[in-house]
């Protein structure tokens, strides 16, 4: 059984009606009161036990109560929060075709996933999903809405899309709304459309929102969303699987350029197959992706730059067997569930011990064996020593001997003409892709002929382009606001590299690094900040107190607690004294603190 949890905070303990941690552990599916059906798929897709997040989630939501739960990754939250859902559109069948569920996820992976393990658990049944994600063809997707199936799988900015331009399709009837992995899709900048969705919901609703960590934003989200939630927090996302054995390459300060040569020697000598290799950039990614299919290994690549299509092909030819090595970002980091995984490699630490998580995630699932091997450089001890003081088996140190790695080092240099060969003629091809593109657009323009053209009405959206891109740009201004030792270097490096057409094996090792500490900085800054007081308007304007000012009732983070603050300092903003006409004020600053 989970240990109990520590004293939470009063205003933690007034948001959350209780704390569902403690759960039966001997509890079985056919103890939780599910239908015929879905036993039948629970059976045939070989589950046995519930995983601790089930046996905590799935009674509390067949209640209908809203779910506020946080659990590691690989602990089954996917079923946790269908099964519950499933049961319930069994037990009260639709009067009209109208969608009754969203789940709303941050990837497209993770939704194709979450849709296939729907439809394994409702194959019994004649309720209905569908998945409306970024990438796939989007005329198909809204006349299989304007049908109204049961279940909606969803990522924000695709049903924003939807809702915006598909006339028949709204979410006026939508009784369970469910947020997984909400702390990751805050990360992408979907905070305005997550919003806009949850004011878009039917106002009586059950809501179950999951998160890998449980984050300042992450709760003041469940505060607009959620009305009293059960909490239910399994186990720490700081707990990597029981049956992980954990690696760790020492790379020596001066040997950075190395990476690449250790990455392609354990590959190739000691994990040939059912290995994910995780880096920092897109760029290194696909480079890698070159270098090893040129080494001879079966290799695949996963990240952003890719089209849905490629990203798709990708997991399903590594999902099949037949490529050995899958080369990924982040991107392929949270929620994937990709069975067979022996080994995690990580070309340089990742940017949070959570992160680090996440990806060594991919493997030792559901209480199977797996491996991983992470590369730590110098300036990533500090990460390393939180990883051993968390872990709760030994962890191994693995040496490669120095000749080999040399050997590798010089087999890579041999064929540094060659990737630099292939990344010119895919530039030189996706040049072509870009011109034919633009011209077989102007000949549609003018075959459908300016009349037609004035008819069609464009796709609207809930902002506006310039409104999107000033939210964006506002969101990294507040998270590069870095110390000015990374401002220095991050400049300085930044500078050297855009003088040379080819980078050393150390200045891309570096870069690397570089990425993940500017992110660490950030964090720890962003942590630094005390919590935003939220203003809570009254009902009936106080009336003036003092020298014209007037006592302002705020709530402090969270926990409700009103503090009446008074004789406030506030000077005009720059937008106000422009409209009343005042003064300008001097750049300079006060003369007289100036003077002392």
């Amino acid at each position: 059984k989970v240990k109990p949890q520590r004293k939470r905070k009063r205003g933690e303990e007034q948001f959350f009606e209780e704390d569902v941690s403690q759960y039966d552990d001997s509890l079985s599916f056919q103890d939780m009161n599910l239908s015929r059906p879905l036993l039948k798929a629970i059976t045939a897709l070989g589950f046995k036990q519930p995983t601790p997040v089930q046996k905590a989630c799935i009674p509390v939501g067949l209640l209908g109560k809203d779910i506020c739960a946080c659990a590691a990754t690989g602990t089954g939250k996917t079923a946790a929060f269908m099964l519950p859902v499933l049961e319930r559109l069994i037990y009260k069948p639709r009067q009209a075709p109208v969608t009754r569920v969203l789940v709303l996820v941050p990837t497209r992976e993770l939704g194709i996933q979450v849709h296939a393990v729907t439809k394994q658990l409702a194959q019994f049944s004649s309720i209905t999903a569908c998945l409306a994600v970024g990438g796939l063809d989007i005329k198909t997707q809204e006349a299989a809405l304007r049908a109204g199936p049961d279940i909606l799988i969803a990522t924000p900015g695709r049903l924003i899309d939807h809702l915006h331009n598909c006339p028949s399709f709204h979410l006026g009837s939508v009784e369970v709304l469910i947020l997984d992995e909400a702390d990751r899709m805050l990360d992408e900048y979907f905070e305005e459309q997550m919003k806009e969705i949850i004011r878009l919901c039917a106002r009586h609703r059950q809501t179950m929102l999951f998160s890998a960590t449980m984050t300042d934003e992450v709760k003041d989200l469940a505060s607009v969303s959620l009305k009293n939630p059960v909490r239910v927090f399994v186990n720490s996302n700081t707990d990597v699987a029981p049956f992980l054995r954990q690696e760790f390459v020492r790379i020596r300060p001066s040997r950075e350029g190395d990476r690449e040569a250790i990455v392609a020697a354990l590959l190739t000598r000691t994990f040939p197959d059912h290995v994910m290799l995780f880096t920092q950039t897109k760029k290194q990614a696909h480079r890698l992706h070159i270098l090893l299919g040129l080494l001879g290994l079966r290799v695949g690549e996963l990240h952003g730059d890719l089209s849905q299509a490629q990203r798709l092909e990708g997991l399903r030819r590594f999902k099949d067997e037949q490529i050995d090595v899958l080369v990924a970002t982040d991107v392929a980091a949270r929620g994937l569930d990709i069975e067979g995984v022996k080994t995690v490699v990580n070309f340089t630490m990742p940017n949070t011990v959570k992160h680090y998580v996440h990806r060594v995630g991919r493997t030792a699932r559901a209480g199977r064996a797996g491996r991983s091997v992470s590369l730590v450089g110098e300036e990533e001890r500090k990460m390393l020593k939180e990883i051993v003081k968390a872990a709760k088996a030994p962890v191994k140190a693995r040496v490669l001997p120095q000749d080999v790695i040399l050997r590798f080092r010089e087999k890579i240099e041999r064929l540094e003409p060659d990737v630099y060969a292939v990344l010119r003629l895919e530039r030189e091809e996706r040049e072509l892709q870009r011109s034919e593109a633009q011209i077989n657009t102007a000949k549609r323009k003018l075959e459908r002929g300016a009349q037609e053209a004035a008819k069609g009405a464009s796709r609207s959206w809930f902002q506006t382009q310039e409104e999107r891109k000033q939210e964006k740009l506002a969101k990294a201004l507040q998270e590069f606001d870095l110390a000015l030792r990374g401002k220095k270097r991050r400049k300085k490096f930044m500078k050297e590299s855009q003088k040379k057409a080819q980078l050393t094996p150390e200045e891309r090792s570096q870069f690397e690094v570089l990425k993940a500490q500017m992110y660490a900085e950030r964090l720890a800054k962003r942590n630094r900040r005390a919590p935003r007081a939220r203003a809570m308007p009254d009902d009936d304007p106080p009336a003036r107190t003092g020298a014209g000012r007037q006592p302002c009732i705020c709530s402090a983070g969270g926990a409700g607690l009103a503090v009446t603050l008074t004789a406030l300092s506030c000077r005009p903003s720059f937008e106000d004294r422009k409209r009343l006409g005042l003064a300008a004020r001097r750049k300079g600053g006060n003369p007289k603190a100036r003077s002392r």
